[in-house]
């Protein structure tokens, strides 16, 4: 472990400009496509590579926007190999098409045909799919494509259209489907009793529509709390800025301290001392060594991690799990093993979980 974490996932957000303006961002920490960036990439890729991560997500902003992005995966492939997942919105997968060489997995936001993507993300779900329909039918190869659909009760009702539609494209094509953040939102299909239900119908008539779609609703639904859950990733993953500079998670004062998006504000508004105190809480618990899984943030991020980890089968392991395969030693499985049974399962069976990623 480096600085208490297995650092087997990595997120870099590799620009904060983007050429779309999604209902989910936060607009006051997104620039516009045009606005200028200085940053030195490969040396905020040198730092990411003191890590080594297993899995690394590029994200954004919009990497399609990076002119660099095509060097910049082929030095990561170079210099450590890892499992490359770049997560696009849609409007020209083509742009990085000289980047595909060194993509394992395109992840491509769209939540649902015609307007129902237009009104949560700006453009068309229908000219977004078309311009996937261009990539899988070109002579030129591609990577894995995956699309990424956040449920709502805006887009609800449309979803098994929405499947029909990506399997006539290619039936090779993933279809992931993700629960609204915050869960209580009023947006959310898990809101009101008997919500989770509803969505696993719906969901039943898309996999009838489209075998290659999965969903992590279970992995969000374990939690009985929201407001105060218990986050076992975080101890795997890391966050970078555009510039390489680290974040361990959104839980840890000393990452928070460091940004620059009112912060400070994020304090004193409702729940915000709660969570001052959960991080001076988690601090004090590193200095000492001791786990400290608290955590006040609930979202999505690697949340089927926590459930292998737990000994529970989840939906979207399979797809998550085949970023790990050949990319883990036996000391990797032993130091997983001593930790999970030391700190979260005590019956953890490390040999499943090997057994989950090497199969694959």
């Amino acid at each position: 472990m480096i600085n208490n974490n297995f650092c087997w996932i990595a997120t870099w957000k590799a620009t904060d400009r983007c050429n779309l303006r999604c209902a989910y961002c936060d607009p006051s920490i997104m620039k516009r496509a045009n606005e200028a960036e200085t940053i030195n990439r490969f040396e905020a890729l040198d730092r990411i590579a003191l890590y080594k991560p297993r899995v690394l997500n590029i994200s954004g902003g919009e990497p399609s926007l990076v002119k660099e992005l095509p060097g910049l995966l082929a030095r990561a492939k170079a210099v450590w190999n890892p499992f490359i997942r770049v997560v696009h919105n849609g409007t020209g997968p083509q742009k990085m098409a000289e980047a595909f060489p060194y993509i394992d997995r395109l992840v491509i936001s769209v939540d649902g045909p015609g307007e129902v993507n237009a009104a949560t993300r700006g453009i068309s779900g229908d000219d977004v799919l078309g311009r996937i329909a261009a990539l899988v039918n070109s002579s030129e190869p591609c990577p894995e494509i995956m699309i990424n659909t956040v449920v709502t009760e805006k887009n609800i009702d449309t979803l098994k259209r929405f499947a029909a539609q990506i399997a006539s494209i290619s039936p090779r094509i993933g279809l992931g489907l993700a629960p609204v953040m915050p869960p209580e939102s009023e947006l959310s299909v898990i809101r009101e009793p008997g919500g989770y239900g509803r969505f696993l119908n719906v969901f039943a008539e898309m996999k009838s529509a489209h075998g290659a779609t999965t969903h992590d609703f279970d992995c969000l639904l374990r939690h009985k709390n929201f407001r105060k859950i218990q986050c076992y990733n975080q101890y795997f993953s890391i966050h970078f800025s555009s510039r390489g500079e680290l974040f361990m998670c959104g839980a840890s004062i000393g990452s928070q301290l460091r940004r620059t998006d009112r912060v400070y504000g994020k304090i004193f508004k409702k729940g915000g001392l709660k969570k001052a105190f959960t991080m001076l809480a988690r601090a004090v618990n590193a200095r000492l060594g001791r786990a400290d899984f608290t955590c006040r943030n609930i979202c999505g991020c690697e949340s089927w991690f926590d459930m292998l980890l737990l000994g529970r089968d989840t939906e979207y392991a399979p797809i998550a799990l085949r970023a790990f395969k050949g990319r883990l030693t036996d000391e990797d499985y032993t130091e997983l093993e001593t930790f999970v049974k030391k700190h979260i399962n005590a019956d953890f069976d490390v040999a499943k979980f090997k057994g989950m990623v090497e199969d694959l």
